[in-house]
C-alpha cells in the first residue's frame, strides 16, 4: 500500500511540475512581439496592439521555426543551449513589399542576432548580440 502511495505521489508530482514548466517553455506557442529596446542608438519601441498579431513566432520542437514578419513569412531553423543560449538561422521567406513605417527590420533583425532568451511569467525575452531586446506574449 504504501508503494502504491508513493507511485502515485512521484506521478503526481511529476505532473504538476510538467504544468508548471510549460508556462515557461519557448515552444507551443504562437510568441507576438510586443517590445523592443536597442543599446546602438539607445531607444525602446513599443509596438501598437493592433499590431501584434502581424509580428510573431513559433518556435516548434524540431527545430524549426515560423514567423510572421508584418506581410510577409519567414521559416528557418534555432538552436538552443541548456543555459539559455538562442540561435536563430532565418531562411525562406516571402517577398511583399510591406507598407511604409513597417518594423520588419528592426523584428527579423532583432530575431537574426539572437544571443539568449528567458521564459517567465509567460513573457518570451530575446536577447541579442548586442544586448537589445525584443519581448513577447
Amino acid at each position: 500500500m504504501r508503494k502504491l502511495l508513493f507511485i502515485v505521489l512521484v506521478i503526481g508530482a511529476a505532473l504538476v511540475a510538467a504544468g508548471c514548466s510549460s508556462g515557461n517553455s519557448l515552444t507551443g506557442k504562437t510568441w507576438q512581439w510586443t517590445a523592443m529596446t536597442t543599446t546602438a542608438p539607445t531607444s525602446q519601441s513599443v509596438v501598437p496592439a493592433d499590431q501584434h498579431a502581424n509580428y510573431t513566432v513559433e518556435f516548434k520542437g524540431d527545430g524549426t521555426f515560423a514567423a510572421k514578419v508584418d506581410c510577409n513569412q519567414v521559416g528557418g531553423t534555432y538552436t538552443t543551449t541548456s543555459s539559455g543560449g538562442l540561435a536563430i538561422v532565418p531562411g525562406p521567406s516571402t517577398l511583399v513589399a510591406c507598407p511604409e513605417g513597417s518594423m520588419a527590420p528592426l523584428f527579423l533583425g532583432g530575431l537574426s542576432t539572437a544571443a539568449s532568451y528567458t521564459v517567465t511569467g509567460g513573457a518570451l525575452t530575446i536577447t541579442t548580440t548586442d544586448a537589445s531586446t525584443l519581448t513577447f506574449k
